[in-house]
């Protein structure tokens, strides 16, 4: 990387989850990335050096702050999703960065695209593997989890809440909530934001191959 302070981030994502997984996942990178606070970057967009943006159950308001945020900060907006580039918005963006990077390659991929690289770093994904597959290639097997724990971690991971989970997995909310309970005790995590970046850590989540692609 070419500049000496770290690249200044705005991330605009519905997900409260996922905004508050990815600050915990970068934090030990402080000193090359950092996330702004959305209203940071609002109201002050000249700060900001590059743009991620999360295109799944956006709401009129979010897509009016990516819009004004371009506008005034005239950096690269770029798609950071769980979807394959194929099923994400393209239109002004400059690419597509996978939420199951490694921290590593995000951080790396970030200090590329401020210093003007095109490339696109993406995980292909699958159709719909299924958690559990995605815990049979994860690393999780350490943490003596059950099969469901870490089945609902994984879900935790790529951003589903309580009711979601139950929903697919046909419990009921205090079970999810028992479940997740007794997996953050072994994996030694307390809240939930902690928990998604240990998932993506140890390879919960629903994506696959990795490659780097010309942009």
């Amino acid at each position: 990387m070419s500049n000496s302070r770290p690249v200044r981030v705005a991330l605009i994502d519905n997900f409260e989850v996922s905004v508050a997984g990815l600050r915990a996942l970068l934090a030990p990178f402080s000193g090359r990335v950092t996330l702004l606070e959305l209203r940071t970057a609002m109201n002050k967009p000249s700060a900001v050096d590059v743009i991620l943006y999360e295109p799944v159950r956006q709401s009129p308001t979010s897509q009016a702050m990516l819009r004004d945020l371009v506008r005034a900060s005239q950096k690269q907006a770029v798609v950071y999703s769980w979807r394959d580039q194929d099923g994400a918005l393209r239109g002004s963006f400059a690419g597509h960065l996978s939420k199951a990077l490694p921290v590593a390659d995000l951080v790396s991929a970030l200090e590329a695209l401020h210093d003007g690289g095109e490339a696109t770093v993406r995980r292909r994904m699958p159709a719909d593997p299924g958690p559990l597959s995605i815990v049979a290639r994860s690393s999780v097997e350490d943490f003596e989890l059950t099969p469901r724990e870490a089945e609902i971690l994984a879900l935790v991971t790529q951003g589903l809440t309580n009711s979601e989970i139950g929903a697919q997995l046909y419990l009921s909310i205090n079970s999810v909530k028992t479940y997740i309970r007794a997996a953050y005790r072994k994996i030694e995590v307390t809240r939930r934001a902690q928990a998604v970046a240990w998932g993506m850590e140890h390879g919960l989540a629903p994506l696959s191959e990795h490659e780097l692609v010309p942009g």
